[in-house]
């Protein structure tokens, strides 16, 4: 029994102790703000609009297909036998083009043989042209803008040949009909392999007319052939579509953060301290951020004011305003040319001459072009008339020519590749300004 008693003290001593320490761990925690927006301060991956690419020329997303299978023909009259009876093997080979992710139309040739009305063999080739249109095409795309199933329903029109219509003694005056108008339809469902290489599975069907096989002399639509084939299809040249990048959130991140640092400034001018933050609301409040841009600049700092030229015509104001607000967005030009890489990125424009408007911001713009191309005087003129066209588009979106101020960088080596440096960068800014 003591045994037993100075047991039970024992554990109850160690679960004292225990208590205890739980107790110390408690107090010992320093109160934090729980951080419910820590998303919105790390870097943002790229997200794209929905159901939105840009094609991408003449020599992007032609294929090649080829697939095999079985046909049945059925004519009029109906003759001898059923479908199985009169199947045949066949041969598809198509070569054409997507226009859209959702248009694209084929030249297609088709051939061997088939059984007529009396289950004789003839031979025959079908060339027909189709439009085609995936009914899937914006679903579930991948980086490429190409979706991992298609549905594509398909109708053309073409002309079939039989050379075994030379053979025949009755064919008389009607020789024409050896190879006579023929509709095509069907549907098609694709597999994407890889972003070149799709797997396809066709039923597909051909109308033609009741002579085709030689029985019937009617000009009428009446001889039918149904295929059933399955192959490969192989992209050639640039595969897939430009995608549109989503600004929303880079804006509504820079919102937030601006948000944040203003509070913090207003706080500190109210003397309150930073313990306050627990108890904040966040709100978009553009006044005194004067590092924002410093802390989150894509590399601006490489490209040193002093380089600035500025651009005096009757469209821009030449002096720049001193409190910049938020990352600086971005538009890339062609080669030598003040013409975009994609026009698609003007969307972006549109969210910023929104904000600038509504809360009566200044927007700088400073054009640029890579050093290693052309001449120092060329890269001046041109870093101008990429800075210039931005500038006209933010007016054409309602934002007054006093509230522009555009610079000229020249030549610069700031990025890699060369590529990125043909840009003009666009700036959101506060109405405090030098003159």
């Amino acid at each position: 029994m003591k045994k037993l008693l100075i047991m039970s003290m024992f554990a109850l001593s160690t679960l004292s102790m225990s208590a205890e320490d739980n107790t110390v761990i408690s107090d010992s925690l320093i109160e934090a703000c729980p951080s419910e927006n820590e998303s919105l301060i790390m870097p943002l991956k790229p997200t794209y609009l929905r159901n939105t690419v840009v094609g991408t020329g003449w020599d992007s997303n032609w294929f090649i297909e080829a697939k095999g299978g079985a046909s049945a023909f059925r004519g009029t009259p109906v003759g001898c036998g059923d479908l199985f009876d009169r199947t045949t093997p066949t041969l598809h080979i198509g070569f054409g083009k997507w226009f859209t992710p959702y248009v694209g139309g084929r030249i297609e040739y088709q051939g061997l043989e088939f059984k007529n009305s009396d289950l004789h063999n003839m031979k025959y080739d079908f060339v027909h042209a189709d439009f085609m249109y995936n009914i899937t095409g914006m679903l579930g795309i991948n980086e490429q803008g190409l979706s991992k199933w298609s549905v594509v329903p398909f109708v053309g029109v073409g002309m079939i040949y039989s050379s075994d219509w030379r053979n025949c003694c009755k064919c008389g005056n009607v020789m024409s009909n050896s190879h006579p108008f023929a509709f095509s339809y069907g549907v098609q469902l694709g597999y994407r392999l890889s972003n070149r290489a799709h797997l396809l599975t066709e039923i597909s069907g051909m109308t033609t007319a009741k002579s085709f096989d030689m029985n019937g002399l009617s000009s009428k639509f009446g001889d039918n052939m149904l295929n059933v084939s399955a192959g490969l299809s192989v992209t050639i040249g640039k595969k897939g579509w430009k995608r549109v990048a989503d600004a929303r959130p880079y804006i509504h991140q820079n919102n937030y953060l601006m948000g944040q640092i203003a509070t913090m400034h207003n706080q500190k001018n109210d003397g309150h301290g930073a313990s306050a933050d627990c108890n904040r609301n966040d709100k978009n409040n553009y006044g005194g951020l004067n590092s924002l841009r410093q802390r989150m600049s894509l590399g601006t700092g490489d490209m040193s004011e002093k380089n600035d030229s500025t651009i005096q015509n009757d469209n821009l104001t030449s002096t720049t305003p001193t409190t910049s607000i938020g990352t600086p967005v971005y538009f890339y030009f062609k080669l030598r040319k003040s013409e975009l890489v994609d026009k698609s990125q003007l969307a972006n424009l549109d969210e910023l001459a929104r904000i600038a408007k509504e809360h009566n911001l200044y927007i700088t713009i400073k054009g640029a072009a890579d050093s290693a191309t052309g001449s120092s005087e060329t890269n001046r003129r041109l870093s101008e008339d990429r800075a210039r066209y931005i500038a006209l588009e933010l007016i054409k979106r309602g934002i007054p020519k006093d509230m522009l101020f555009a610079s000229c960088l020249g030549g610069v080596s700031s990025f890699e590749p060369k590529e990125a440096n043909r840009f003009t960068m666009v700036m959101l800014n506060e109405v405090g300004k030098n003159r």
